[in-house]
């Protein structure tokens, strides 16, 4: 053969193009992406952490890092797979029909929608040869979460179906062994339904913590009560995704007998952080919930909201009785001065309420106020502020004439507008 243009620098004539060379599987692809994507969303947050002032860095640090390890547990406990895990080393056939036998470690993890089987040959013996297997037979997932037919036929189970491939794919004899477990479906041994029917109702309890947890973020910003109230849902949602996995398997115990020991399985980190994780944001919420009714102030300076916002409220026996007197303050008190708040006083039998009285009762109305220890949202539910009009005529419908005659004196000054009684004060409305 003449050397032409595609021979140069070529040795014997070889090929120039090569088989894929397989290499076995190191990691979890998907898990690892979850863990880079939280890394990168932590990152982006801690540049930005400097520009935050004072003690309010420390504040937002516990929040925002608290919160994306929450959304990582989540995820990476959805689609995890390490919900039940077991792994021994032993002497094992690595061929059917072969009698000669190596020494393997062989793992097994059972997550959600599939189980990861796999074998690694060590020993001097091998020749050379790297033994070195990572496969994984899907139950449920994107593609099929339903049982499926008995055998292995076109209508048969995913499992079934991807152990039939796995035969003819020649896929060494423990892998083969230990995944026809997961296919059994008759009288009790049904190990495979029931990882199928666990898995389903655990990533839908997960899949709903997940849009419950951003409520909560969002909710945190505007509402702590109610903040409060979607972090406890989100930690009951995970826990009982934790149960069912847990009871909705039934039969006897899953030991796989393999060389000369038997695989048992326990639970994996993916089960006990999704357990634990849970467990925390349950009692967390509880606490933030019992502060922000005790303490408002202590929940709207850690989490930055006003504990106080402009609600217009009153106290509803205020509104029956008909024994408050609303002043419009002058433009010569200050924003903040007991003579605000002197439309808190009774109305007064002789004539406009003194100094000395305003502050009086001033001080009183903060003290009674004060030890009530209402939320933001017990205040919003309070009734908005009437009329003055509509609140002296009121009164005058239950009061005697002698009462009237008294009232109609602070008249004059109630009808110079509309007030709204505030907890901190009163502003005139237009």
């Amino acid at each position: 053969m003449s050397a032409g243009f595609f021979d140069f620098n070529r040795v014997d004539g070889g090929p120039t193009l090569y088989a894929s060379n397989k290499t076995a599987v190191t990691v979890d692809v998907l898990e690892v992406g979850f863990i880079f994507a939280i890394c990168i969303l932590a990152f982006s947050f801690l540049v930005i952490l400097p520009g935050v002032r004072g003690i309010q860095r420390l504040y937002f640090a516990l929040k925002v890092f608290f919160s994306i390890f929450v959304l990582a547990v989540i995820m990476l406990g959805n689609f995890g797979m390490e919900w039940e895990v077991s792994e021994v080393e032993t002497g094992v056939q690595y061929k059917a029909f072969h009698n000669e036998e190596i020494h393997a470690t062989i793992g097994v993890k059972i997550g959600l929608r599939a189980a990861n089987i796999t074998l690694k040959g060590s020993g001097p013996h091998l020749n050379s040869e790297r033994i070195d297997y990572n496969e994984r037979f899907w139950w449920g997932g994107e593609r099929q979460w339903t049982q499926g037919r008995n055998f292995f036929g076109p209508f048969a189970g995913l499992v079934n179906r991807e152990f039939r491939e796995a035969q003819f794919k020649g896929l060494p004899y423990p892998i083969l062994w230990i995944a026809e477990y997961f296919t059994l479906d008759g009288e009790n041994i049904r190990w495979g339904r029931s990882y199928r029917l666990s898995g389903f109702y655990t990533h839908i309890m997960l899949w709903t913590a997940f849009p419950l947890w951003i409520l909560t973020n969002i909710l945190f910003c505007m509402f702590i009560r109610y903040g409060a109230y979607f972090m406890m849902l989100t930690g009951g949602v995970m826990l009982l995704g934790n149960i069912l996995f847990a009871s909705l398997r039934w039969g006897p115990e899953l030991a796989i007998p393999i060389g000369t020991t038997v695989m048992r399985f326990h639970y994996g980190w993916c089960f006990w952080i999704t357990l634990a994780v849970g467990l925390i944001t349950v009692i967390l919420g509880a606490i933030i919930l019992f502060v922000d009714l005790r303490f408002p102030d202590l929940t709207g300076t850690f989490f930055g909201v006003e504990s106080d916002p402009d609600e217009y409220y009153t106290v509803e026996g205020e509104l029956t009785t008909g024994t408050v007197d609303i002043r419009e303050p002058s433009p010569d008190d200050s924003p903040s001065s007991p003579k605000e708040h002197s439309q808190l006083m009774p109305a007064a039998k002789n004539g406009p309420p003194t100094d000395d009285a305003i502050y009086e009762n001033y001080d009183a109305y903060r003290r009674r106020t004060d030890s009530r220890g209402l939320s933001r949202f017990q205040k919003s539910r309070k009734k908005p502020v009437a009329s003055p009009r509509r609140r002296t005529a009121r009164a005058a419908r239950a009061a005697p004439d002698d009462v009237l005659r008294e009232e109609d004196e602070t008249q004059a000054e109630a009808d110079q507008g509309n007030v709204a009684i505030e907890m901190e004060g009163i502003h005139p409305q237009a």
